[in-house]
């Protein structure tokens, strides 16, 4: 019966006339929301939904791909553009692949920080943190942990610009 009535909820984001309500369906599948989000109803979640939380003003736009088997956390107000991908685990099917005596399946947590941009089609692996004030580039292979206040660009994704930290102080877009 849960099953059926989270199928029913997932087709119910993908209707038209429900998308203004998309937060409420979103939640009710166990995304933690915080408040002023925006979730485009297009995005592909595998895994569980009650291991996303978005705190407030936070925004997933149209296309992004998100395997949720362990916690994702975006910042306030972060931004992951569109057909961004976050995976939080990697599993080469074992015991069948051979690939698997080599790479073990694994699974962790990525972390957003505050007021962060993840570019189109960026990919996060599993395990990554992403610092607050940081920018990913469209189309980059984040392998490592971003710091604060960092740019990254690239296959695989490099330092390519430090932002400095006095831009932001005593700063407010609202």
């Amino acid at each position: 019966m849960k099953k059926i009535f989270r199928y029913i909820l997932k087709l119910m984001i993908k209707l038209p006339i429900i998308n203004y309500y998309s937060i409420r369906w979103y939640s009710l599948l166990g995304m933690k929301i915080g408040k002023n989000c925006r979730i485009s109803t297009d995005i592909t979640v595998i895994g569980d939904y009650s291991n996303i939380e978005l705190k407030s003003n936070a925004e997933i736009n149209t296309g992004c791909f998100i395997i949720a088997k362990d916690k994702i956390i975006i910042g306030n107000n972060s931004t992951l553009a569109y057909q961004a991908t976050i995976l939080t685990s990697s599993n080469p099917n074992g015991p069948y692949n051979l690939l698997s005596l080599i790479y073990k399946k694994m699974s962790a947590p990525v972390m957003i920080g505050d007021n962060s941009w993840i570019g189109a089609r960026a990919i996060i692996l599993p395990g990554i943190k992403i610092g607050s004030f940081s920018i990913v580039a469209a189309g980059a292979v984040v392998r490592e942990n971003v710091p604060n206040y960092t740019i990254v660009a690239g296959v695989p994704a490099k330092p390519i610009k430090k932002i400095d930290p006095e831009l932001f102080l005593n700063k407010s877009i609202i």
